[in-house]
C-alpha cells in the first residue's frame, strides 16, 4: 500500500471515534478526542525534537509527507481539530467530524486522479462537497444545514493559508451545524 493511500485509510478510519457516543456517551467522546490531541501534540513535538526518532517513526509508519519532517503532521492537526469540534454541543461535533475525516481523504483521492500532484483542484473539492453533502445528508441534518455545512467544510478544506486545513475543517463544520441546525 502507497503511503498516499495508507494516509487517507488513516484520515478515513479517524471517524471510527464516533462510535463512542453511539455505545456511551459524548462526555466520554470528548475526554478520549482531548486526550488524544494532548498526546498527539506531545508525540509530534517529541517526533520533531529528535532526528533519530523521527526516522524511525517515519520507517515504522510511513505517512509522513516530506515537509512534515520539520513541521506538525497533518494528523496532529486533524486531531486538534477534532479537538476543538467537540466543544460544541452534540450532534455538530459528529458532522465535523464526519467531513474533518472523510472530505479530504476524497478531495486527494479525486484530485490526485484528475491530474493533481499534491495541489488541491476543483475536481477534488467537488468530491469534497459531494461526500461532505451526503454525510450531513444521512446523519439526518435538514438541507439548508447540509448544505452550508458543506459548503463551509469545501472552504476549509481547500484553505490555501497557512494554517493546515485538518485543523480548520472538523471545528468549522460543527460551528455551522450548531448556528443553523
Amino acid at each position: 500500500m502507497s503511503s498516499q493511500a495508507l494516509r487517507r485509510l488513516l484520515h478515513v478510519g479517524s471517524v471510527v471515534i464516533l462510535v463512542i457516543p453511539l455505545i456511551s456517551s459524548w462526555d466520554l467522546l470528548r475526554v478520549v478526542v482531548v486526550l488524544g490531541a494532548v498526546f498527539a501534540v506531545t508525540f509530534d513535538l517529541i517526533r520533531l525534537r529528535f532526528a533519530s526518532l523521527r526516522r524511525r517513526i517515519a520507517d515504522l509508519v510511513p505517512v509522513f509527507r516530506p515537509a512534515e519532517d520539520q513541521r506538525v503532521s497533518g494528523a496532529t492537526w486533524l486531531c486538534a481539530g477534532y479537538a476543538l469540534a467537540v466543544l460544541f454541543p452534540p450532534l455538530s461535533p459528529a458532522a465535523g467530524i464526519l467531513v474533518g475525516g472523510l472530505a479530504d481523504p476524497a478531495a486527494s483521492l479525486v484530485g490526485s486522479r484528475s491530474g493533481g500532484s499534491g495541489k488541491k483542484t476543483v475536481s477534488g473539492s467537488l468530491a469534497a462537497l459531494a461526500v461532505s453533502l451526503l454525510a450531513l445528508w444521512l446523519i439526518g441534518l435538514p438541507w439548508p444545514t447540509v448544505i452550508g455545512a458543506a459548503v463551509v467544510g469545501t472552504a476549509l478544506e481547500r484553505w490555501p493559508g497557512p494554517i493546515n486545513d485538518n485543523l480548520l475543517v472538523a471545528p468549522g463544520v460543527a460551528c455551522v451545524v450548531w448556528i443553523t441546525a
